[in-house]
């Protein structure tokens, strides 16, 4: 079990991995209830805390350009309520309440064995899914390869000409997708001029400042201090890199590829996808979906239904350089050494793939079972490292007991 003394290696994370900006982690935490006024929110720092606890829910009326509006599936899953006492307990009731968690399922077979709805959340409501929007992304590349559409050993301007003379464009595709292509991390939300501010103005999460473009924003990536595929530096403008080849390569914006696959998965509810400053998407955070299909998600994962080159790269970890990374890899384990490709993580002796994203947002998707367990949150900060060790403890107990 991961051990609350690794808090300090966390903060490092926090500064490395997480796209938003957010309040200091001191911040009080009975600020998160406190009442305010929804006109209150200052439409220049939305994802300021506990502002954010109600503009995670309504993403789209505080993001600069918008969002494409999908449907939910013309054949929705069949989904059954089996809800099992014993997997919610006193003492994980207590830890999603201290957690801030607005929604927790766990499923199996298409059957909901628990769930927890708090802070004003319901069924049907969509949440922005920050980080771990990125799945998605790593989804639709592993059926782009299976489809001989994608080499991950090409460079990516192979296939967005654009990204000629970029530092993005000569990376190869699949160091992209382990976020070891080369580029800085993005870091410094708040300061105007820093790359990440900058890089928010072009996604929508900043609502003043001219933006440049997004793809110019994605060819203007700074080279990081480190080579390519030698060391995690984190940055959504990977993943955003990525949905623009998969656009391309596939004939069809990335919004009608989400949709298709929100379409497959059988998808409840409608899902969302922020717009870009060129009127593209940036699932680098950008989706927004409900509890229920948020799981399904997980469990379309869990059940193997992604394709082969998904699963074959997450389960061949000699080229990761994760775990290599300090202030990462071992403190995003859970128990076990951790992974990251194809925009995911993977808890390789557990059999877990997970997606993480700010705020609390991720599904756990176990390889043996199918079994799947999904949190939405309001931390208030984009890493809480005391929250995000009893999530990462809770979710692998969970699958664990239910496999026994």
């Amino acid at each position: 079990m991961m051990k609350l003394s690794k808090v300090a290696a966390l903060v490092v994370l926090a500064s490395i991995f997480s796209t938003g900006t957010a309040m200091a982690s001191d911040t009080p935490e009975s600020k998160f209830y406190e009442g305010y006024s929804i006109s209150e929110i200052p439409m220049d720092a939305f994802q300021q805390w506990p502002y954010y606890t109600y503009a995670s829910m309504h993403i789209k009326d505080f993001v600069r350009y918008g969002v494409f509006e999908l449907p939910a599936s013309t054949t929705p899953a069949s989904i059954k309520f089996d809800i099992q006492d014993n997997i919610i307990t006193p003492a994980l009731r207590a830890d999603l309440i201290s957690n801030n968690v607005k929604g927790f399922m766990v499923m199996k077979d298409s059957t909901v064995l628990a769930e927890h709805y708090d802070n004003g959340f319901k069924r049907g409501m969509l949440n922005n899914l920050q980080s771990a929007s990125k799945t998605y992304v790593g989804v639709l590349l592993g059926k782009a390869v299976d489809a001989g559409l994608i080499d991950l050993n090409a460079q990516a301007k192979t296939y967005l000409p654009e990204l000629e003379g970029s530092i993005v464009g000569d990376a190869l595709i699949g160091n992209i997708a382990r976020m070891d292509s080369g580029i800085e991390a993005l870091g410094n939300y708040h300061t105007p001029g820093s790359n990440g501010y900058e890089w928010e103005k072009e996604i929508g999460l900043q609502n003043s400042g001219e933006p440049i473009g997004h793809l110019n924003a994605i060819k203007n990536a700074k080279a990081s201090k480190h080579k390519q595929g030698t060391y995690w530096d984190y940055s959504d403008q990977n993943t955003d890199a990525l949905a623009l080849i998969l656009a391309k390569v596939n004939g069809k914006p990335f919004e009608q590829l989400l949709s298709e696959l929100h379409q497959a998965i059988g998808g409840h509810d409608p899902i969302e996808i922020a717009k870009t400053s060129d009127g593209t998407t940036s699932p680098s955070y950008g989706i927004n979906t409900s509890l229920l299909d948020f799981t399904l998600f997980g469990q379309y994962i869990a059940q193997g239904k992604v394709g082969k080159a998904f699963y074959a790269e997450l389960e061949d970890t000699s080229d990761d350089v994760l775990f290599k990374t300090p202030g990462a890899g071992e403190v995003l384990s859970a128990g076990g050494d951790v992974s990251y490709d194809m925009q995911s993580y993977f808890i390789k002796d557990k059999k877990i793939i997970y997606s993480h994203g700010s705020f609390g947002q991720s599904t756990f998707s176990d390889l043996e079972t199918g079994i799947t367990v999904a949190f939405l949150q309001d931390w208030s900060t984009n890493t809480d490292p005391g929250k995000l060790a009893v999530m990462l403890e809770r979710a692998t107990e969970v699958i664990e007991k239910l496999r026994k």
